[in-house]
């Protein structure tokens, strides 16, 4: 399998997260880092690290990983070297399809490809409130960003028997409803049902429904700085009364680079111009990999 040679183009917390990502992954390599000038060195990346990324031989693509308003020059920049790009520059409506407009039109006059809005949001969480809408297409999403910790409800739930430690969060559903979710780190000898039945008939969360996650580590979960809850429910009247519902926490900038190296994947299968993650069949997502993929998630 011949590796997808990337260089990543800015090496804050995003471009660091990417350049984690490519020495995890099997079918990329990192090429090199593209840097402003006087930068501190990074010698544990031990990759070239340039400030122009024609010092860089054998490049595949380029991974953006630079503020949003710096996007579009070093975008056009690098299309006109011929080297196809993926970004994540965070835009919505109509200010993302006149971003998106100026790409395709810079990347097809420079015949490569390339993928804009391969991050988190949009990107990831993009994907996910498209198939929900697809499964109910007459209805209405919700996504709430920023869980909130309820302090006190935390207290309660790490004093129950058996939870070593314990995050109480608050989240208000579609319907206006407060739903607590209440994460719990386990002592080994603890049953979870049993934890779970103590934690939701403890009459400090009878007042709201209450729903109970056993996790590995609660120190690792207040890393992750990013909380979501995407909803999808059908309108009054729809047969079927469907509901979807995802419920996460992340690290933002993890899940933007890991939707960035699957959007490079994809590349060597594109078109010239410019794809947003609705143009990429899941399939391409997964590159050489995907026969693999296809066996196990179907």
């Amino acid at each position: 399998m011949k590796k997808i040679r990337l260089a990543i183009i800015g090496l804050g917390k995003l471009g660091r997260k990417c350049a984690e990502g490519i020495f995890a992954d099997q079918a990329t390599v990192l090429a090199g880092i593209v840097r402003r000038t006087g930068s501190p060195p990074a010698p544990w990346l031990k990759v070239p690290a340039v400030t122009h990324i024609s010092e860089l031989k054998e490049v595949d693509a380029a991974l953006i990983c630079i503020p949003p308003d710096a996007v579009m020059g070093i975008a056009k920049d690098l299309l006109q070297s011929r080297i196809p790009v993926v970004e994540c520059a965070r835009l919505h409506g109509e200010a993302f399809l006149r971003h998106k407009s100026e790409i395709h039109r810079v990347a097809l006059l420079h015949r490569v490809p390339a993928v804009v809005g391969a991050g988190c949001d949009p990107g990831a969480l993009s994907l996910f409130r498209s198939y929900f809408a697809l499964l109910a297409p007459h209805g209405h999403t919700e996504t709430s960003l920023h869980t909130g910790t309820s302090l006190h409800h935390t207290l309660a739930a790490a004093g129950i028997k058996g939870v070593r430690k314990a995050l109480a969060t608050e989240l208000k559903s579609t319907g206006g409803t407060i739903q607590r979710y209440v994460y719990v780190e386990l002592e080994p000898s603890a049953d979870a049902a049993e934890v779970e039945y103590a934690i939701v008939n403890d009459p400090l969360f009878l007042d709201e429904q209450t729903l109970v996650f056993p996790v590995p580590s609660i120190a690792a979960l207040e890393e992750t700085n990013r909380g979501v809850l995407l909803e999808r429910r059908t309108s009054p009247g729809e047969p079927g009364h469907s509901s979807f519902l995802l419920e996460a926490r992340f690290d933002e900038a993890g899940l933007a680079a890991r939707m960035m190296l699957a959007a490079a994947r994809s590349l060597p299968a594109l078109q010239a111009g410019a794809h947003s993650p609705l143009d990429l069949p899941p399939g391409a997502l997964w590159g050489e990999q995907r026969p693999a993929a296809e066996k196990e998630w179907l």
